[in-house]
């Protein structure tokens, strides 16, 4: 309204919208919008389109403030005398401008000024982005470039600055007491402003490692500071993966001591000092030995990826309550993996980290596996030569199909022992052979039913159950295989070697 153009316009209606953002000017003299506009223009309109249809203007005014329009310029006198007070009602209601030119104007004129205005505001907030970016460049060379970036951030935009990490204490610029921050972050939770809120996430590698905030109780932020706390975030993002990038070095050096450790060369108590020197806190709950193997490893190049698998490992177990230490060996990261919260839940907080870590997109093709899970952390040369034999059956069977915790492994640990392939296929064959053949002939599924049957311990209900078919279908199928099989094929001996000659099967397949 301070343009010279709009000197003798009068604003007559949604008065308090008049600091909405206007990103462009437009001239329409349509009934109904659809999808010409994209919100936040200024529409200039003569009225002709519903000079004489009070119902198709008040219909496009509320479709104007459907797509965010920024206002109405309407000019009165050639087709319009006056706006309608119900039109000007609804605009009132939902602080949509209406601004009237009482007297012929050149929209033209307008447009080329409210434009020229716009691109040189565009052109400014460009050179204020650009010169804030150099600035956060060189601040990410000084010592301490967290807080600098933060301080430098908060004289930009006059706003509170709020940075929020999981591994460190919030950080407040210009700082607050605990009192006031408390109650600073219950006014964020219960502002539903958004105008007033910026919440930016600080992103690296597929994962949030923190948040940035920018919260002003008496102005409404703008496009430009929007862009100041993205600009903010990526460089306060690229900090902290340098930090962690070098802390991963760092922890790389504990290599040798931790070699030691998983030969069992380190007593309980130095072990528990070892850990406390590095910063451990807290009684541990057991521990596990957790590798990661890269299915394509070549000398050179692969050791390059480390550090940032390390830091996708720790971000996906530290939340879930583990102090990880990581040692490098050749095509091998190990993790040992240790407990700090209840043991009753390692093991499932150990698949969820699996599987979290699994599904990051940047993590390179693996293999992964976790050994045995032990309370002792002297013993813990146990969990690695079993994480070992859990990884080599990662390797050599088909991913996926078994688990990676070698606690779940149960008879896979047992056939991977015997090395005599022959033999384990004429054992196969000596129980299972007459249900493979009739498979393969009569195109039946008696031995998927052979092996539910025996995993629900001869329930037959459980096994149609899982089977999804009746009971007398599964009686039938039984009757069959006690025909293949004998009708003592249930009984304990036989049971446990049709069990095993099963799960020896599944095993071959796979292999």
């Amino acid at each position: 309204m301070d343009r010279e153009m709009f000197h003798k316009a009068i604003v007559i209606a949604g008065k308090k919208g008049l600091n909405r953002l206007v990103k462009w000017v437009h001239v329409m003299e349509v009934t109904q919008i659809g999808n010409l506009l994209n919100g936040n223009e200024l529409i200039l309109s003569t009225g002709m389109a519903w000079k004489n249809d009070e119902a198709s203007f008040l219909s496009l005014v509320q479709e104007l403030i459907d797509h965010h329009v920024s206002g109405l310029c309407i000019e009165l006198g050639t087709h319009l005398e006056e706006v309608p007070a119900n039109i000007m009602e609804l605009a009132d209601k939902h602080g949509f401008p209406i601004i009237v030119f009482q007297e012929e104007v050149r929209f033209i004129d307008i447009t080329q000024d409210l434009h020229t205005f716009l691109i040189q505001q565009h052109f400014q907030m460009i050179s204020e982005l650009e010169a804030f970016s150099q600035e956060l460049n060189r601040l990410l060379l000084g010592s301490d470039p967290q807080i600098l970036i933060l301080n430098h951030l908060h004289e930009t935009v006059k706003s509170q600055v709020l940075f929020k990490c999981s591994q460190q204490k919030e950080l407040c610029v210009p700082a607050l007491q605990e009192k006031e921050k408390d109650d600073l972050f219950h006014r964020i939770k219960t502002n539903k402003e958004k105008a007033h809120l910026i919440r930016q996430p600080i992103q690296a590698l597929d994962h949030q490692l923190a948040e940035l905030i920018l919260f002003s109780e008496d102005r409404r932020f703008t496009e430009l500071d929007v862009l100041l706390a993205d600009r903010s975030s990526t460089a306060l993002a690229n900090q902290m993966l340098r930090e962690m990038y070098t802390a991963e070095k760092k922890r790389a050096e504990e290599n040798s001591w931790i070699q030691e450790w998983l030969e069992g060369r380190h007593r309980e108590d130095e072990i528990e000092n070892h850990l406390f020197m590095l910063g451990m806190r807290g009684k541990h709950q057991g521990a596990a030995v957790f590798c990661v193997e890269l299915q394509h490893w070549q000398a050179g190049l692969s050791e390059n990826q480390y550090p940032y698998i390390q830091i996708i490992v720790r971000s996906a177990f530290e939340p879930l309550g583990f102090y990880i230490l990581p040692y490098a060996k050749r095509e091998q990261l190990i993790f040992i993996m240790i407990n700090l919260k209840e043991k009753t839940s390692m093991k499932d907080r150990l698949l969820q980290g699996i599987g979290q870590a699994g599904q990051n997109q940047k993590l390179p093709a693996v293999h992964m596996a976790a050994g045995k899970l032990i309370s002792q952390l002297s013993s813990l040369s146990k969990s690695y030569d079993t994480a070992q034999k859990a990884l080599r059956l990662q390797t050599k069977l088909a991913e996926g199909k078994i688990s990676p915790l070698y606690d779940d492994l149960h008879m896979y640990r047992l056939i991977s022992m015997i090395r005599d392939r022959d033999e384990l296929h004429d054992f196969v064959n000596d129980y299972l052979q007459p249900v493979i053949d009739h498979d393969a002939k009569y195109q039946t599924r008696l031995l998927k039913t052979l092996k539910i049957y025996l995993m629900c311990k001869g329930s037959k209900q459980e096994t149609a159950g899982h089977l999804f078919i009746v009971r007398q279908t599964l009686y039938h199928r039984i009757k069959q295989l006690e025909d293949l099989l004998g009708d003592d094929f249930m009984q304990p001996g036989k049971r446990q070697a049709l069990e095993f000659a099963a799960m020896a099967h599944e095993y071959l397949e796979l292999e």
